[in-house]
């Protein structure tokens, strides 16, 4: 795709801006700028970028951004989405860093503060709803949902050991699947 580097700085410079609470809050971000309003990148993609995002280390929102960047214009698309990205939060916190402390003992900050916290749940959720419902689709994805969501709730397994299980029967299931296709095709 050949996307200006412009208009990707502006993207993400904007996404940036609004971007409040964390990694899991810029999905619904890019997929208002990137997948509906420019047709940029697959919805798909965005999700395979945020599990490929959760497995590696580093902050979720800018892993995704760099692989985003990169589906756009390689690595120089990577590069410029990220500065955008962290420019604006960048300029915002450097102008309020003085007065927050003078600022946060009043009720009406305090009140902010917390509808930003419930909007961010909001946007969360949203994201979860969307990832659920394209991703657990089939009856062996409902399976292996269920068997990683029970081995998390059972198991002393810490995050990175349910990634590789996930991986490890979405990999063998692949192989039988692959086997039965096979064995249909003779």
């Amino acid at each position: 795709m050949n996307v200006s580097l412009s208009k990707i700085f502006k993207i993400f410079f904007l996404i940036g801006l609004q971007l409040l609470g964390g990694g899991y809050v810029i999905m619904p971000l890019l997929k208002k700028y990137l997948v509906i309003d420019n047709n940029w990148l697959k919805e798909e993609d965005l999700i395979d970028y945020l599990a490929l995002s959760q497995c590696l280390p580093g902050l979720i929102a800018l892993n995704i951004t760099i692989f985003s960047g990169y589906a756009l214009r390689k690595i120089l698309g990577s590069i410029v989405a990220v500065f955008a990205l962290t420019l604006s939060p960048f300029l915002i916190i450097l102008l309020i860093a003085g007065f927050i402390y003078n600022f946060a003992k009043y009720p009406i900050v305090q009140n902010a503060f917390f509808g930003i916290r419930l909007s961010i749940i909001v946007l969360i959720f949203y994201m979860i709803k969307d990832i659920f419902t394209k991703s657990v689709n089939s009856k062996f994805t409902v399976f292996l949902f269920l068997l990683i969501l029970l081995s998390n709730i059972f198991l002393p397994l810490g995050p990175s050991s349910l990634v590789v299980l996930a991986i490890l029967i979405s990999i063998f299931f692949g192989l039988i699947q692959d086997k039965k296709e096979r064995a249909k095709l003779k």
